[in-house]
């Protein structure tokens, strides 16, 4: 049963001895060589196998077949953020201080766990890789993800790298891009200010507006507005724990 896409493959549902499982399908890319591809589905095998965390599904087995490679995590029954704003759903202020709290939380884990080595950059937060389960929030999609040590996997392509050369050849701002492709916290710290605003898009029932700027449009307190400006800026928060203390102010 097909749940989505991920970054470089598609996310399927199975059952085995009566437990659910979520399958990501990796199909060799004509644009790619098989061996960047393997190489980039190995990194996020290793990542999935040292990541240990509640909220992040947990990693059960990566195998292939013939030119197509799988990876198979914890299914959780749940429902992407980008799913629950394209059917209407309005979150408020505090719902979406909620699920920034939680994410920041999970961040925090990743950039900081027991062994140093182990330390990992999503780089690619969006409301599709975000699920609600109940109250609950569960980071899914790691394969843009990459170790902060860079003696880690040193030698795996990074498609985030080639993506945008140059702020006239870029769709999205060239600062979004560098920001987005950071191999830091700082990166993740960007990707959950987005994350943030993108909660927010039911609230703005006039098209029009979305040429405007996100502080002028949206009904937000001004604290948490500064909140999302620091997320959002070079000169803002350094990590997830300056960034989680100054949310529970």
């Amino acid at each position: 049963m097909p749940l989505g896409g991920g970054s470089y493959g598609v996310v399927l549902k199975a059952t085995r001895e009566g437990r659910n499982y979520a399958i990501k399908a990796v199909i060799n890319d004509r644009d790619e060589s098989p061996a960047n591809i393997m190489l980039k589905f190995r990194l996020e095998s290793e990542i999935l196998r040292r990541v240990k965390h509640p909220q992040i599904p947990g990693f059960v087995e990566a195998f292939s077949m013939a030119e197509a490679h799988y990876l198979v995590q914890e299914y959780v029954e749940g429902l992407p953020l980008s799913h629950l704003i394209y059917t209407g759903r309005r979150f408020s202020e505090v719902e979406v201080k909620g699920i920034i709290y939680q994410l920041l939380v999970i961040l925090n884990a990743l950039h900081h766990p027991r062994h140093q080595q182990d330390a990992v950059v999503h780089r690619d937060l969006r409301l599709s890789n975000l699920m609600l389960s109940g109250d609950n929030l569960y980071l899914i999609d790691f394969g843009l993800a990459r170790f902060i040590d860079g003696q880690q996997f040193p030698f795996c392509p990074d498609p985030l790298q080639k993506k945008c050369g140059s702020a006239s050849n870029c769709k999205e701002s060239y600062t979004y891009q560098l920001l987005r492709r950071e191999i830091s916290p700082r990166s993740d710290l960007f990707g959950a200010g987005v994350v943030a605003v993108d909660l927010f898009t039911n609230w703005v029932e006039d098209e029009a507006l979305f040429k405007e700027s996100w502080e002028h449009v949206l009904p937000l307190s001004e604290p948490f507005k500064e909140f999302i400006k620091k997320l959002l800026s070079r000169e803002g928060f350094t990590t997830t724990a300056e960034a989680l203390a100054y949310l529970c102010l």
